[in-house]
């Protein structure tokens, strides 16, 4: 989670201090050097006045930094996202890496597997003249499901995570950070390659579970003790966020775009160098939300930044997108709020690569806040994109047909996903309503949306972002079938609420007033296609189906299923799992990278959890966008 409420602040008032007083001198912004090909070693450190500045090769260095996230991006668009990044004025990649994504199942750890390729990014960085800093968490945040962190460790229940006071988190994270510090040492300038610094942690001042400071020491040991620095941390301005700063670590700011924030900074952690770690050119959106937007006053920011000589990442420069299951959410108390599949996050470089206006403008004061005679590149030719003809995939089954058997015996209470190993994904609940008149059903927790069925018959839907949580069943005449069908979304990834982000149905239920026990479950994880049982039976109609379509396509390029005929649920492109949609919007449409797709035959597979009979889908050239009202219709969506 990023410090909106400090940005808010920022921009509605005391906005930008004046352009003197600078935190490095002006000709850090003509240290041009950038990572030798041939992988020649370079010296980065703390120096000069009260050791406040970067110093490369002895000589002060401004860090112009974009974040990115290669897990968000088909590996095969990396260089063209970085070419973009140093075209528009930055000398230096700032990036998170996803533990969940890279520990499997049993416990192994894939770094090659496409987008997981962090040494392969590294070397396209180090190729491409680009310094990199680089932020392995082991929590990150980042918008990303539960910041990071594998879902088993909620396999037990609520558990204190980022402290050494759990042993099995921590026994985990060093297996994680064992893994990832072997793939980035090599990487590191004083190796030869183009890691500047690293961070420790995240945000950890923000945390407001149980934080200690022992951990972060912990964590600033282990990295001392394995050959990594310099280092740094990211935090908010005000001293209860900065209170978790290193001695010897550089303090990163988040967002610090006035004096007043360094000055804090400075106070907090004298004797280190101070810069923006995360400057908000735009901002995330959840489901029901507004469209996306760029922040105002960035233009600004960044030019009081090049004015006075500070180093700044841009928080992101390209968003990319969460495929898959790996968006996060957000909590306001009770109020929850998923993250949206897109992570365009109205960034300088949108979802495909495409540079926006904003791009254009920030390049031109990035240029001119460089010395006379060092000339930005070109930006690099966009990726070419493709409209698709409306085409309506066949029905293939319904959801019930799907299912598997009850994954264990009967339960007193309904049991949540981590339980039974599962992240995320659909679960059927099943248990039997006794005869009654109309009554109250009532659930402790659904997490995280949820239709509910009697006999059959769908009697209607709980949404936790309403925090909804009960609903009135219809009179009974004898025993009736209970099912709930529960979609689990992002783990929430800010904020010690995600201690307690378990999914699906869990706690007391009741109906009536009354216990309801005697709860089994049918789990369907979505790691994959859907595939029939082999079992299987012709299920009802009515409360979802899977759909399937196939394509016969020439050259592939980039474009924008269009889901606005659909309700809500996933989509898969030749078994690659693009995420999630729902006609709440803002996003109505899921981005289909050209190397998702195939010349020759493509297969799309659709499984709505509402719909039972197909609807058309197409291809666009780009995301669709709207009013910023979330009950509006998308103003450029017509058919």
């Amino acid at each position: 989670m990023r410090m909106r409420s400090i940005l808010a602040a920022i921009l509605c008032g005391g906005l930008l201090g004046p352009a003197w007083g600078r935190e490095a001198p002006p000709e850090a912004a003509a240290n041009t050097l950038t990572p030798a090909a041939d992988g020649r070693k370079i010296s980065f450190r703390f120096g000069g006045k009260d050791n406040g500045e970067f110093l490369l090769e002895g000589r002060p260095f401004q860090i112009r930094a974009g974040e990115m996230h290669p897990q968000r991006i088909p590996k095969e668009y990396w260089r063209h996202r970085i070419r973009a990044a140093r075209a528009m004025g930055l000398n230096t990649i700032s990036f998170y890496t996803f533990w969940n994504d890279f520990e499997q199942p049993g416990g192994n750890f894939d770094f090659k597997t496409g987008s997981r390729d962090i040494a392969g990014f590294l070397r396209i960085c180090r190729e491409e003249g680009m310094w990199a800093l680089f932020r392995p968490g082991p929590y990150v945040c980042g918008e990303w499901d539960f910041g990071g962190l594998p879902a088993y460790l909620l396999k037990e229940g609520d558990a204190p995570l980022r402290t050494t006071k759990n042993k099995v988190f921590m026994r985990a994270q060093t297996r994680y950070l064992e893994a990832i510090a072997r793939v980035v040492e090599p990487f590191l300038c004083k190796n030869g390659g183009p890691v500047l610094m690293t961070q420790i942690e995240n945000e950890y001042g923000s945390y407001n579970g149980e934080p200690e400071r022992e951990y972060v020491e912990w964590l600033h040991r282990w990295w001392k003790k394995r050959g990594f620095g310099p280092f740094y941390t990211s935090d908010g301005s005000s001293p209860g966020h900065l209170r978790y700063t290193l001695p010897g670590a550089a303090v990163g700011l988040d967002p610090g775009e006035n004096d007043g924030h360094w000055a804090a900074a400075r106070k907090a952690n004298p004797g280190v160098p101070v810069f923006s770690s995360e400057t908000y050119p735009g901002w995330l959106r959840h489901w029901g939300e507004g469209d996306w937007a760029a922040s105002p006053g960035i233009l600004r920011t960044v030019r009081w930044f090049m004015d006075t000589g500070r180093s700044f990442s841009l928080y992101v420069f390209h968003g990319g997108t969460s495929f898959g299951k790996t968006a996060g959410a957000n909590a306001a108390g009770e109020k929850y709020q998923p993250d949206l599949t897109s992570y365009d996050y109205g960034a300088p470089l949108d979802e495909s690569g495409k540079t926006t206006p904003e791009y254009h403008q920030l390049r031109a004061v990035i240029q001119d806040g460089l010395p006379d005679g060092v000339a930005l590149p070109d930006p690099p030719s966009p990726v070419e994109t493709m409209e698709l003809p409306a085409f309506t995939p066949e029905r293939e089954a319904g959801l019930w047909e799907l299912l598997p058997a009850p994954a264990a015996g009967k339960t007193a209470e309904p049991p949540w996903f981590e339980s039974f190993g599962q992240n995320q994904g659909l679960a059927v609940y099943s248990a039997s309503a006794p005869a009654g008149p109309e009554a109250r059903l009532e659930f402790e927790h659904v997490h995280d949306y949820a239709l509910v069925y009697l006999d059959g018959k769908r009697v209607g839907t709980l949404d936790r972002r309403r925090a909804e949580r009960s609903l009135t069943l219809p009179a009974r005449s004898g025993p009736a079938r209970l099912d709930v069908v529960v979609d689990a979304m992002g783990h929430i990834n800010f904020h010690a609420d995600m201690e307690r982000d378990r999914k699906g149905l869990f706690g007391k239920a009741a109906l009536g007033g009354r216990k309801l026990g005697g709860w089994t479950v049918r789990p369907l994880a979505l790691d994959a296609v859907p595939r029939l049982p082999r079992a299987a039976k012709a299920g009802r109609r009515g409360g979802g189906a899977l759909f399937r379509a196939r394509l016969t396509l020439g050259a592939p390029k980039d474009t924008f299923l269009d889901m606005s005929r659909y309700i809500r649920g996933y989509v898969w492109v030749n078994g690659r799992c693009l995420g999630r949609y729902w006609n709440v919007g803002p996003q109505l449409r899921l981005y289909c990278p050209a190397p998702f797709l195939r010349e020759g035959g493509n297969e799309i597979t659709v499984l709505d959890l509402e719909m039972d009979e197909a609807q058309p889908i197409r291809g666009m050239r780009d995301r669709n966008r709207e009013a910023g009202n979330a009950e509006a219709e998308n103003l450029n969506n017509d058919w």
